[in-house]
């Protein structure tokens, strides 16, 4: 049983079986990322991936909510993340949202749902997300989902050719603590 998150525009829940994960793979893959390339994985290997928990706990290296959109009821992407390892007082999160429904706000909601999920479920300090310096729209989503700009890591990702930068943020407890949309969020079990 899992808590699913819901905000003003799309809630975070787990996916309904591996036939909704295996379909929202296969768009994201139909065409490479303009960001980031091709995410291409062997059919086999996402199988893989899924069985032991739905994607929630993928082989104990990461999970993966899908992100339903509220007005529609359909699929528009997922917000992954990495709990903790024992010890540790960190996660990360990282969000894909399917080109056709960007401009709406819902990566912005998907990163503050699982911030919430992520402080609330585990002991950690802060949370941390990376994008490519390139990437101006995704680096405005986790500004805007509350995160702050702490730094780069240079010549980190090679894309057609050229190296570029990645661009680091993070967001603390305690400034998650602060944040307004936390009053907005709804917390049901599923």
């Amino acid at each position: 049983m899992y808590t699913v998150y819901t905000g003003e525009r799309v809630k975070l829940r787990p996916f309904k079986d591996e036939k909704e994960y295996l379909d929202l793979e296969q768009k994201l893959s139909i065409e490479p990322n303009f960001f980031w390339g091709a995410w291409w994985k062997p059919l086999q290997n996402r199988k893989k991936d899924f069985k032991p928990g739905g994607m929630l706990d993928a082989n104990g290296e990461y999970s993966t909510f899908a992100v339903e959109s509220l007005a529609t009821g359909e699929l528009v992407g997922y917000e992954e993340y990495g709990a903790p390892n024992p010890g540790c007082l960190y996660a990360w999160l990282g969000t894909f949202i399917l080109p056709e429904h960007w401009h709406h706000g819902y990566g912005i909601e998907a990163k503050q749902l699982c911030l919430c999920f992520l402080f609330e479920n585990f002991p950690i300090v802060k949370v941390s997300a990376e994008t490519l310096d390139i990437h101006h729209r995704a680096a405005n989503g986790l500004a805007r989902s509350g995160m702050t700009y702490i730094g780069k890591v240079n010549k980190f990702f090679v894309r057609a050719g050229v190296l570029h930068d990645l661009v680091c943020y993070v967001i603390f407890r305690e400034e998650w603590e602060q944040q307004p949309f936390r009053q907005i969020v709804k917390r049901s079990t599923g």
